[in-house]
């Protein structure tokens, strides 16, 4: 088989029009001493005549474990996956794929990373997964992609972008480094995350972590406001997030620290969460938004998507019926049937290859670093004293690269990763506040499913990457 496939276009990008070329790259990976550990593939679409100052934006998805398949298809691209607007409808894959007006090809040459045994690519013969399977040696093999890509296309003089998504955010953030330290050092110019998780150790809704449930409550506000909930249905949902979040930073967090429950601070958890006073006081004033997703909607029999807060699916009758996430089940057939008609029609990618929107790598993934293992001289096995300080490598890029910027992009009905956590993290790590930029979509986690939500994140992108403020 080939080891690429080319294909050439033409689109329409804000009633412009733009030519550009399609590659398929498949491109072997090396771990230590030079070992094969397997194949990643990489999919860009590069601008005809594009000179080295244009950028290149690399974007992947997370999991860890997740090919591209969602920002591939999400519109940030040429096509994009043509999910129903009708967030209530049965699911359909039909007429799936559709050309995005939104796309990012008049701005950047956009690359999306298929990481190793995801997509089309596959573990070498023999090679066990733990060697891919872990946030440093991720990050390594991430920036080997990166590096690969830049010199095999002449682009090393080129500004360099990453955007992650999800888990994708801590790897685009260690990735950011190791290009940066490599023998063969690559300027990274600018890091987009949609769905940072970067501090997920802080914001993680463990027992006895105030901050969790402090991160929370923004989220749990915008989704009781979507769905009818609680007493601020007559405000604007940005407003609604803002009083969700002063409330939660103050008066609040002194009842969750102080082990209180003031009448007063009850009564606004309750308007802010669509929940009884009394639920609330029984809960201590601490709400799980997983144990959320089927409180809201209890009295209509519903439970919340996972992913997107938006879509509902009736509560599963019995113990034993498999769980089904009301998001999910409506965009992953969309996505996964686009993008068979995008490789096989647009790219001639034989029909005969099977292609891996995701593998179960989580339950193996090694997430600390080496660095965070030695400062207690303990073992790279779970800890409580465990040490994940990602948001470190941000500090680093901006110290390193004065002209680097970061973009933070959030939908308000994301449960995974919440403008809560956001919040959290520019008021804790002390990054600067003129090199970053925000985005917050009325959308979930992949935000650019919604019209609205991806009309917004190109906007805001485009200003990223040419240099301005989103």
């Amino acid at each position: 088989m080939p080891k690429r496939y080319m294909s050439r276009h033409s689109t329409v990008v804000r009633d412009a029009p733009v030519d550009f070329t399609a590659t398929a790259d498949r491109l072997p990976i090396a771990g230590d001493a030079g070992r094969p550990l397997g194949e990643a593939w990489t999919f860009a679409y590069v601008r005809d005549a594009a000179e080295v100052e244009r950028p290149v934006l690399f974007l992947f998805n997370g999991g860890p474990g997740c090919s591209s398949v969602w920002l591939h298809l999400g519109g940030l691209g040429p096509w994009r996956a043509a999910v129903p607007g009708d967030l209530d409808a049965a699911p359909v894959a039909r007429d799936t794929l559709a050309v995005s007006p939104d796309a990012l090809i008049d701005t950047a040459d956009l690359v999306f990373v298929d990481p190793i045994d995801t997509g089309f690519g596959r573990l070498a013969d023999g090679v066990d997964p733990a060697a891919i399977s872990g946030a440093e040696r991720d990050a390594a093999i991430t920036a080997q992609i990166v590096r690969s890509w830049l010199e095999r296309h002449h682009r090393l003089e080129s500004p360099v972008h990453l955007l992650g998504e999800s888990y994708g955010t801590i790897r685009a953030a260690l990735t950011a480094t190791a290009l940066l330290t490599a023998e063969e050092p690559v300027v990274v110019s600018g890091v987009a995350m949609l769905g940072q998780c970067v501090n997920a150790q802080e914001t993680t809704q463990r027992p006895g972590n105030p901050a969790g449930f402090v991160a929370a409550l923004p989220l749990l506000a915008a989704a009781a406001w979507y769905h009818g909930k609680g007493a601020h249905g007559a405000l604007a949902l940005d407003e609604v997030v803002r009083r969700a979040h002063a409330f939660a930073v103050g008066d609040y967090a002194a009842a969750l620290l102080g082990g209180a429950m003031p009448d007063a601070v009850v009564e606004r958890l309750a308007g802010f969460t669509g929940l009884g006073q009394a639920e609330l006081r029984a809960r201590r004033l601490r709400v799980d938004t997983q144990e959320f997703r089927t409180l809201l909607l209890a009295d209509r029999g519903l439970v919340l998507g996972l992913t997107d807060a938006r879509y509902t699916l009736p509560v599963p009758a019995g113990a034993g019926e498999p769980q089904v996430d009301a998001a999910s089940v409506r965009l992953d057939p969309v996505f996964y049937a686009a993008a068979r008609r995008l490789f096989t029609e647009h790219l001639g990618i034989p029909r005969k290859r099977r292609y891996r929107i995701a593998v179960a790598a989580h339950e193996r993934w090694n997430y600390l670093e080496s660095a965070a293992v030695s400062r207690f001289g303990g073992s790279a096995m779970p800890s409580p004293f465990a040490v994940f300080d990602y948001p470190a490598h941000l500090a680093a890029l901006l110290r390193a690269n004065a002209g680097a910027r970061l973009f933070f992009g959030t939908g308000y009905f994301d449960t995974l990763t919440t403008v809560g956590s956001l919040e959290h993290l520019r008021a804790q790590y002390g990054l600067p506040a003129a090199r970053l930029s925000e985005g917050r979509y009325p959308a979930g986690h992949m935000m650019y499913t919604d019209p609205a939500g991806l009309a917004a994140l190109s906007a805001d992108l485009r200003a990223f990457i040419g240099g301005g403020a989103a």
